[in-house]
């Protein structure tokens, strides 16, 4: 696990890199528009509030004074990946995504080396910020098993449990996991951080884990849509380091623990392409509570997640949250390319053009140093990416 550089690194990231832009929009050109119009589509209204101490960032969306239903996105993403079962849910339900603690736009928490409890709380903490008493949870994957987490700490505060995609991780694999899944890329001079962290994510779609690569392993998904793998480039990008916390919580946590014994309505399944759908034999006896299911066809399941939810209902919230103040993204220069491609190339295009800049900008040999730092750079990088997938102006 690369926690050298990268790790203190990301924390001075997350602290100048995150929240939106401000000031004037900037051109670029435009053979990318039609994708970025997609993403800044969004599906909810963003805020952000004070939650346990952690600034965290939120979507809304649905049908205000209707039952709440809270979703919990998987790891490293945000709350933009769940799109498709907000919109289902928002015909009913006031839908309300938040971004995990250490993802997307929210801080991490400030415990040093935080479990699934303590996600848990800080999601009690965020429902008594946002004036829900009680409500029906959504997670994929590492919201799985906070939601799992959350029920088994707060009963009276959860309706039901949807859970797509729920882990019980072996001993073995959980050993694995923790010594070889959570990597991060310090900024290099050259921005040749920028080709790793775009092949690791492409990695993920091949071989789970990604760093298994053995036929054994093999997923060998289709190609994703560039839209989809700009968000998630995007989302990787601003979490920084931050999304080691809580994917290390998630590894750790023993989700065997949870389905044997939660009371409130739940239901556990799984696509039968997705990793986890192995997992759902390794739970055991399960209580009364529970359903466990397996999907083929994913809109068919989204469609099953909603109507169990729909089913159980939780309460309408009591009001608004006070909300806080969005961080802001590091000042970027103007005019900075944005042409997407397939391949990453682009990302390189955009640090070259750092560099010309800071070459060009700077008075003497100091100032030099300071704007060719590469976390600087970087910083600059990630400003311009997520400018142009949906979080400000471009």
């Amino acid at each position: 696990m690369d926690q050298g550089p990268g790790r203190a690194r990301g924390r001075a990231l997350q602290r100048q890199a995150r929240g939106v832009p401000v000031g004037p929009r900037r051109h670029h050109r435009g053979g990318d528009r039609a994708v970025t119009a997609r993403i800044e589509a969004g599906w909810g209204e963003r805020g952000f509030v004070e939650a346990g101490a952690s600034l965290t960032a939120y979507q809304r969306a649905g049908r205000a004074g209707a039952p709440v239903a809270i979703l919990l996105h998987g790891s490293p993403e945000s709350a933009d990946a769940l799109a498709a079962i907000a919109k289902r849910l928002a015909r009913r339900f006031d839908v309300i995504g938040l971004d995990t603690p250490g993802n997307g736009l929210s801080a991490p928490l400030t415990a040093p080396d935080p479990e699934s409890a303590d996600y848990a709380r800080h999601l009690h903490a965020f429902m008594d910020v946002m004036r829900v008493e009680r409500a029906a949870l959504y997670g994929f994957h590492t919201g799985a098993g906070t939601a799992m987490s959350f029920a088994l700490s707060f009963p009276e505060r959860a309706s039901a449990l949807a859970l797509d995609g729920y882990a019980v991780w072996t001993k073995q694999e959980r050993a694995d996991f923790l010594a070889h899944y959570l990597v991060t890329y310090a900024p290099a001079w050259d921005g040749s951080h920028l080709a790793s962290i775009w092949a690791r994510l492409e990695e993920q779609r091949l071989f789970f884990p990604w760093y298994d690569r053995r036929i054994a392993a093999r997923m060998a998904l289709p190609v994703p849509p560039l839209e989809l793998r700009l968000r998630r480039l995007r989302d990787w990008l601003t979490a920084g380091d931050g999304y080691l916390a809580p994917y290390r919580a998630a590894i750790r946590r023993q989700g065997e623990i949870g389905p044997d014994r939660v009371e409130v309505p739940t239901l556990i399944g799984a696509m039968e392409k997705d990793p986890l759908a192995a997992h759902l034999g390794r739970l055991g006896a399960v209580s009364p509570a529970v359903t466990i299911e397996r999907w083929s066809e994913r809109e068919a399941a989204l469609d099953r997640l909603a109507g169990f939810l729909f089913e159980h209902p939780g309460e309408p919230a009591r009001g608004l949250p006070q909300p806080a103040q969005p961080p802001a993204f590091a000042e970027r220069p103007e005019d900075l390319p944005w042409q997407p491609d397939g391949h990453g190339g682009f990302l390189l295009q955009i640090w070259q053009a750092l560099r010309q800049d800071a070459v060009a900008r700077a008075v003497d040999d100091a100032d030099l140093a300071a704007r060719l730092d590469p976390e600087r750079l970087h910083a600059q990088l990630v400003a311009q990416v997520a400018a142009h997938t949906g979080l400000g102006q471009a």
